[in-house]
């Protein structure tokens, strides 16, 4: 007899959905700051490290890779874009422990599982970082803004809608 795997529901699918993205864009984020920081350390092309290519988005190409200011906003928002992310994986995982019965039910509302806030970006200097940069970042803040709002849908309280019978029934109610 063949065991078939439970059925999951809509919100789980989404859930797992999300992580899996949630996932490959920090692989992804990491990757690139990993790639440029060993670009960043070589003096020039030929002293780069053995596998690591030319990158024509790497930071050598970068217009403002000799402005101090643009070097240290691309260190915050690579830092804003990993709290954004482990806030985003935080929210999911706590999800996934909510609908695998390891956390109660209720406790997705809760203060401390909420999902954190996205760290603003200043949008005058994103626009002058690399753009693969770009790119990660803003993938994040959609990334978060979905999340946000299926966390917003999950804790705003439904109001029942009336069926047909209990309509009849408060109208016959009102007669008496």
């Amino acid at each position: 007899m063949a065991v078939s795997a439970p059925s999951l529901t809509l919100h789980e699918s989404l859930v797992d959905s999300l992580y899996a993205e949630a996932l490959v864009l920090a692989d992804e984020a990491r990757g690139w700051f990993d790639r440029t920081r060993h670009e960043a350390s070589a003096s020039a092309f030929d002293d780069l490290p053995a596998g690591v290519e030319r990158d024509p988005d790497s930071l050598f190409h970068w217009a403002g890779r000799h402005d101090p200011s643009l070097r240290i906003a691309l260190s915050c928002e690579s830092l804003r874009l990993s709290t954004r992310l482990m806030h985003i994986i935080a929210w999911l995982l706590t999800q996934r422990a909510i609908h695998a019965g390891e956390l109660p039910a209720g406790s997705a509302g809760s203060a401390t599982n909420r999902l954190g806030e996205s760290p603003d970006c200043d949008l005058a200097l994103l626009a002058q970082l690399p753009t693969a940069a770009q790119d990660l970042i803003e993938a994040s803040l959609r990334l978060h803004e979905r999340v946000r709002q299926i966390e917003e849908a999950q804790l705003t309280p439904v109001a029942p809608v009336p069926t047909p019978v209990h309509i009849m029934l408060d109208q016959l109610a009102n007669r008496l």
